[in-house]
């Protein structure tokens, strides 16, 4: 069954986000348009991933023109596999992150003329025979195509689920993107993309920055279903750390990007909070029971940090409004 969603308004931009025809729980594969004469490019970051990273490339390349593989700071055969796949290979002498590793590749894309980009993670818990829809949808008009699992939710354990949608509650608050599935890295970009997103995150947080600098900068974003594959030796990272780690790194971008939200809310909260107390304290204090001097400081302290608070958040905004 076919279903969608309209244009919807996220801030100053129009966003269209679609979800693409599903067949018995699995996404329809179609060939890629072949009078289509775009360069595509498949990019995927890769850390010590030897035993999946030939298979992925070899299956990529069916679709694609080139495959580009980074190789993080790997300590096994990782490139040397890559290489014998036919992926050109490019490598980092360190491990310096998921995030370091996509901006890296963008820029090699944008030099070797890719029209579209294609990212896919190293750890085959993604299929390549459904990059021919990620591409499609870009050819279709949109700027940014991300993978979503959540037709087969089922298959994911329940707390990954849980977490999942944590992040994508908090990505949506971020960006103002209605998605089902913000983390997936599975999704394309197009040149346009590419050449207008300007990324810093140097970890997992990177695809949540990647939605937000979308939606600000009115690329149109679109989700296409996708198989949800977890394979138990596929990520070299504890669920749980990676989770708390996007998570942490979604509030600071959201204190960047809303700050007037943020720091404002936690301010009027300590205020009120401080208020509170302190009238407790006269109250107290009118009955002839005394002075609380410690507690009488501690709602001072609040009150003024509260201020504080509200005060750093109006300036933030108006610079934030001046850089964007």
């Amino acid at each position: 069954m076919c279903s969608g969603q309209g244009p919807v308004e996220a801030g100053a931009f129009l966003q269209e986000v679609i979800v693409l025809s599903v067949v018995d729980g699995l996404v329809e594969r179609s060939p890629l348009s072949k009078n289509n004469q775009s360069k595509v490019v498949v990019a995927i970051p890769a850390f010590n991933e030897e035993k999946y990273i030939g298979t992925i490339v070899l299956e990529a390349k069916q679709y694609v023109d080139e495959v580009i593989v980074l190789d993080d700071g790997s300590t096994d055969s990782t490139s040397n596999v890559a290489n014998l796949a036919g992926a050109g290979v490019v490598r980092h002498t360190s491990n310096k992150g998921k995030g370091a590793a996509i901006q890296r590749l963008m820029i090699e894309a944008q030099n070797r003329g890719a029209d579209i980009l294609v990212l896919i993670d190293a750890d085959a818990q993604h299929n390549p025979q459904e990059i021919p829809r990620l591409v499609n949808s870009i050819r279709a008009g949109f700027d940014l195509a991300i993978g979503s699992r959540q037709a087969q939710s089922q298959k994911t354990p329940r707390y990954r689920l849980a977490g999942q949608k944590v992040l994508l509650s908090a990505t949506k608050f971020l960006s103002g993107a209605r998605l089902t599935d913000s983390e997936c890295g599975f999704r394309a970009l197009s040149r346009k993309a590419i050449s207008e997103m300007s990324l810093n995150e140097k970890g997992f947080a990177i695809e949540t920055e990647m939605i937000a600098q979308a939606a600000e900068r009115g690329l149109k974003i679109s989700e296409v279903p996708i198989s949800n594959i977890y394979t138990k030796d596929g990520s070299t990272l504890n669920p749980m750390v990676h989770g708390f780690g996007v998570l942490g790194r979604i509030i600071v971008l959201v204190s960047e990007r809303r700050p007037l939200f943020f720091f404002g809310l936690a301010g009027v909260i300590l205020a009120i909070v401080g208020l509170y107390i302190g009238v407790r304290v006269l109250e107290i204090s009118s009955r002839g029971e005394g002075l609380a001097i410690g507690t009488a400081l501690i709602a001072a302290i609040l009150i003024i940090i509260g201020l504080l608070s509200i005060f750093t958040a109006i300036m933030l905004n108006a610079l934030k409004r001046l850089r964007y």
